[in-house]
């Protein structure tokens, strides 16, 4: 009986002992196949999870290694695009400055010649200043408009909804934009309810109701009719801007409002691209959304908020 159990000891222990020969034996191959994993990521080598399915300690580290790496290829993707995005921006607000900041200068050579000729015109030095004056002026526009596009961008902007009647925030932007439609003898039709109540801010969602009738005075032909309606849904509150302008191409309804974009039909109409993509922004903060449709003559902006009952 005791040599018996002395040979069944020493049988327990020599299985023992070369299971834990081999299991040592898998473990330096793993750690080597883990190895050879890390050493392919430094690389920046695609990695393959070999061993999925399998519920071991090796497959779920090489398991964690891919997600590690998918992870890592994602936010690379993603860091690229921004830096393209970046590199884009900064050559279109180039592109965008170059024209004003070269008239300053144009001009302020022409100002500095006829200041220096002892028989300068006067009539020619106003207006060599007010040339001046109006490349400043685009050029504090254009500035204010790209801060305006980052914080909008960047969601550095809150909309404070703060007021209701939104009729007083569409006559405001009316008013904004009078002087400019009776300098090309456009008239207004507006069509309103008698109140209209649609929880909003009133500065930047009339930014961008002065933006939509801008954009509608400025391509219209003079003496046209620009009509302005709002109707009250039992979700959307719409704002329609009708205009007879030059109207866009079809395939342009998107693009129309992709920052600096400006319609093939522009020919000597001034602009910068800006306008209709800062209210499209401003009303996507809003929860509502633009649209626009191509007409017979000209388009029809309409601007949907969620107002409802």
């Amino acid at each position: 009986m005791y040599v018996e159990a002395l040979t069944a000891l020493a049988g327990i222990l020599l299985g023992a002992g070369a299971m834990y020969v081999r299991q040592r034996g898998s473990r330096r191959q793993e750690l080597g196949r883990l190895a050879g994993l890390t050493e392919t990521i430094l690389n920046e080598q695609k990695i393959k999870a070999s061993a999925s399915g399998e519920d071991t300690l090796y497959a779920k580290i090489e398991n964690q290694l891919v997600r590690v790496q998918e992870l890592l290829a994602g936010r690379s993707e993603a860091a690229g695009k921004s830096r393209d995005e970046i590199q884009k921006l900064i050559s279109e607000i180039a592109h965008q400055m170059r024209t004003p900041l070269t008239n300053v200068e144009t001009y302020l050579g022409l100002l500095q010649d006829e200041m220096a000729d002892e028989a300068g015109s006067k009539e020619l030095l106003l207006r060599y200043v007010d040339a001046v004056k109006e490349s400043e002026e685009k050029l504090h526009f254009l500035v204010e408009s790209f801060i305006k596009m980052s914080r909008l961008e960047n969601h550095f902007i809150q909309i404070k909804k703060e007021e209701g009647d939104i009729l007083r925030t569409l006559r405001n932007a009316l008013g904004q934009i009078q002087n400019q439609a009776e300098l090309k003898g456009i008239s207004f039709e507006i069509t309103l309810p008698e109140t209209a109540v649609c929880p909003h801010d009133p500065n930047w969602l009339g930014e961008a109701v002065y933006n939509i009738l801008d954009n509608a005075v400025k391509y219209s032909l003079p003496d046209a009719g620009i009509k302005v309606a709002v109707t009250v849904g039992e979700m959307f509150l719409k704002i329609h801007v009708r205009d007879h302008g030059i109207g866009i191409e079809t395939g342009e309804e998107n693009q129309i409002f992709k920052r600096f974009y400006r319609g093939r039909r522009v020919t000597v109409q001034e602009g910068f691209g800006i306008g209709l993509y800062l209210a499209r922004e401003i009303v996507n903060l809003h929860g509502g959304f633009l649209a626009v449709k191509r007409m017979e003559t000209g388009i029809l902006m309409e601007m949907n908020l969620p107002c409802g009952r």
